[in-house]
């Protein structure tokens, strides 16, 4: 049998495992009784202050036709002691109003947030005015998190194109402070990574106006495109905002996927001398849709998607958007060795029939798990199992496993058409397992595997 972490294999240089907590998830839904989020809330930016995250989520009401961009989109604020529990406020923080800004935010409304501080203490919100005509990436500015000043379009000074294109999905490139995303100067400009199908990129001066690089034909130079034949083979898009790191430019960024125009999330870093260029990208999604709610909504096919992540109390926490319905949390403890780290990941070796003569329809198999989507450090974790038939893969089960602290091991109760427990143990990079059938004296089943991605 096989276990796997959340997405696949991880390269040095990203940010993950991340595991989805079962008990919490998704931490904010639609609320029936106040109209402004009646019908879906999503997508959301965060930010921490005052020792507490804040998410600035996407609220739709009912109202229009009932279909995705159909309605009119806010944004909520909610806060969070623990990052996984959340109050919202009684009314929106962001919202198309009688103001300037009327002509690209109404009907539509203001969607997909992204948010860093500036050095100064200010908040910089990305996000998108939509007037169901055209999609523009606009500018807010806030000291508090709840008044906002808009600034309008963020291409409004180029114009031209830029005015009647789509754009939007502004991950700024911002350094860690503790636990602060502050957008940093790289050779004396500022840089954000944008758009959709492709990941294009600009430059400002002051982080409110903004001018997208471009090729000798006057087109916005693309970083980071689609690629057939991989989980991002439809579409890319900028995800949260872009991190500088030791290794690089860190950008997370959401992946469509043909045929089944799934989304799921990639990560890609790039040359901090010089952020257009793509040092390397992963080849597999890091977190992508297996839950339920990840899949009831809006978006039946499908939906990770990724806009709010901050590093809070030594752990970084990943907010999503699932089925373009709801908020979704994702968590990654880069100190990481409690039972659950330990145990995510994609596992792959053989299931033994340990005594044949005593179950002669037993044999031997090739074996995948895959594990993730841990609850806390000790779980519970889920549990896929599926066996090497003739090259191809079968799905055997999907079960949930729960820490045994006392025998350092993880352990299921089955009860189908025989009792029994499956036990789990990490030795390393081994993990080794017995299935115990009743009466005692059958032993069944050993499952021996190593690990190939975590």
């Amino acid at each position: 049998m096989l276990l796997a972490v959340q997405g696949g294999q991880l390269q040095s240089w990203m940010f993950g495992p991340f595991a989805k907590p079962t008990q919490v998830n998704p931490v904010i839904t639609p609320n029936p009784a106040v109209s402004w989020e009646a019908y879906a809330t999503f997508n959301p930016a965060a930010i921490v202050k005052d020792g507490k995250i804040f998410l600035l989520y996407r609220a739709e009401d009912a109202s229009g036709v009932q279909q995705i961009g159909g309605h009119t989109s806010r944004l909520g604020l909610a806060e969070s002691a623990d990052g996984l529990h959340f109050t919202r406020r009684a009314t929106p923080v962001l919202y198309p109003d009688t103001d300037t800004q009327r002509q690209y935010e109404w009907p539509g409304g203001v969607e997909d947030p992204r948010v860093v501080e500036s050095e100064d203490g200010r908040y910089v919100l990305t996000y998108t005015q939509w007037n169901r005509d055209v999609p523009r990436l606009a500018v807010a500015t806030s000291r508090d998190l709840t008044s906002w000043t808009k600034h309008g379009p963020a291409f409004a000074r180029v114009g031209g194109q830029y005015m009647r294109t789509e754009s939007k999905s502004g991950a700024i490139l911002s350094r860690i402070q503790g636990d602060r995303l502050i957008a940093t100067r790289v050779n004396g400009k500022y840089w954000m990574y944008f758009g959709v199908p492709d990941l294009r990129i600009a430059t400002s001066e002051n982080l409110l106006d903004w001018t997208p690089l471009e090729d000798s034909s006057g087109e916005a130079v693309k970083v980071l495109s689609a690629r057939p034949g991989y989980f991002d083979s439809w579409l890319v898009e900028a995800g949260p905002p872009a991190l500088l790191t030791g290794r690089g430019i860190l950008v997370m960024y959401n992946a469509g996927s043909l045929p089944s125009r799934t989304y799921s999330a990639g990560q890609a870093l790039f040359d901090v001398r010089d952020p257009t260029r793509l040092i390397a990208r992963s080849d597999s999604a890091f977190i992508k849709p297996t839950e339920s709610y990840e899949r009831t909504g809006q978006y039946t096919a499908g939906t990770t998607f990724v806009e709010g992540l901050v590093p809070f109390r030594d752990r970084w926490y990943l907010y999503y958007g699932t089925a373009d319905s709801r908020v979704g949390v994702a968590v990654w403890d880069p100190q990481g060795q409690s039972p659950a780290a330990a145990i995510v990941g994609t596992w792959h070796g053989t299931s033994l029939c340990v005594d044949k003569q005593v179950d002669r329809a037993c044999q031997d198999e090739e074996v995948v798990y895959l594990i993730d989507s841990a609850a806390g450090p000790r779980g519970p974790v889920r549990w896929q199992a599926d066996k090497i038939v003739n090259g191809a893969r079968e799905l055997m089960g999907v079960l949930p496993l729960t820490y045994d602290s006392t025998g350092h091991h993880w352990f299921v109760d089955i009860n189908t058409r025989f009792r029994g427990r499956w036990t789990l143990a990490v030795r390393g990079d081994s993990i080794v397992g017995d299935l115990s059938e009743l009466p005692a004296r059958r032993l069944v089943r050993r499952i021996a595997a190593g690990r190939i991605a975590r």
